[in-house]
């Protein structure tokens, strides 16, 4: 598969302290390495600690600010100490991205098991729900702040077999249009970017996954996904950042409970 180069939107949020979850690889790391080129004091969390150490250096050798904390964000102690972390080092938060997530299984719904379909809501879902609630009280005392949430294409395009996955992103949308409702009077805008096949680790290990499921070569898979786009290319990692650091920024101030699509035009409402 092929994509271009995208250049980052050049955007700055000085004096603004960011959290970005799931940050190790893929949308998460160049996520990261924007927002602290951007000017922010960046935080970002994950679980594999030699990925953030190294994300880390490449910020600082930049001259940047950013920080990595190692958590499990589908164990809610994490997430717990994650945000007690970041409360006490730096006394709150402006900007909310919450990007971390898991594939889930993929299988027939009779074949999934509980503890894949809880791993799946309580990484997808559930970590975002107690990471907005945990920055929420910093938000409101600043006046008000962004939050993004990384969700998927299946969040309105349910393919078989992904049915905990799809369900977590379906949720995630839910969750969007509702907190931006209820904290938009406190000055907090809540939205959504929705991506697909996003060039990257995360979506080879998919297609990987989903050759096996149904017994064909991975270049036949590859080759069916990439005929979903009148584009016929992937999406660029940067393309997902730069509409994250869009609707964080002051240029979406009237912008909230969206849920904005960059799928190379495989989804189109």
């Amino acid at each position: 598969m092929t994509t271009t180069s995208v250049p980052v939107l050049p955007v700055s949020f000085e004096g603004k302290v960011v959290l970005v979850t799931g940050a190790s690889r893929g949308i998460g790391r160049v996520l990261a390495t924007s927002f602290a080129a951007a000017g922010a004091t960046t935080v970002f969390a994950a679980r594999r600690e030699p990925e953030l150490r190294i994300l880390e250096k490449e910020i600082a050798d930049a001259g940047h600010d950013g920080r990595g904390l190692v958590a499990d964000l589908g164990r809610a102690g994490d997430v717990e100490m994650m945000l007690e972390t970041v409360h006490r080092d730096y006394g709150g938060v402006d900007v909310l991205v919450n990007n971390v997530g898991i594939a889930g299984p993929i299988a027939p719904i009779e074949e999934t098991s509980l503890d894949g379909w809880e791993e799946t809501l309580a990484v997808n879902l559930t970590s975002v729900f107690l990471a907005i609630r945990g920055v929420v009280p910093s938000m409101k005392s600043r006046g008000g702040g962004a939050i993004v949430n990384i969700g998927s294409i299946n969040g309105k395009t349910p393919y078989a077999q992904r049915s905990s996955y799809a369900s977590s992103k379906m949720g995630m949308i839910g969750l969007t249009r509702t907190l931006a409702l209820e904290l938009g009077p406190s000055g907090i805008r809540v939205n959504c970017v929705l991506p697909a096949n996003v060039a990257g680790e995360r979506v080879d290990e998919i297609i990987a996954a989903q050759a096996s499921a149904q017994g064909v070569p991975v270049e036949k898979v590859r080759e069916q996904v990439l005929a979903l786009s009148p584009l016929r290319t992937q999406v660029a990692p940067e393309s997902i950042v730069n509409t994250t650091l869009f609707l964080a920024s002051d240029y979406a101030q009237h912008m909230t409970g969206q849920d904005i699509n960059v799928t190379a035009g495989m989804l189109m409402s």
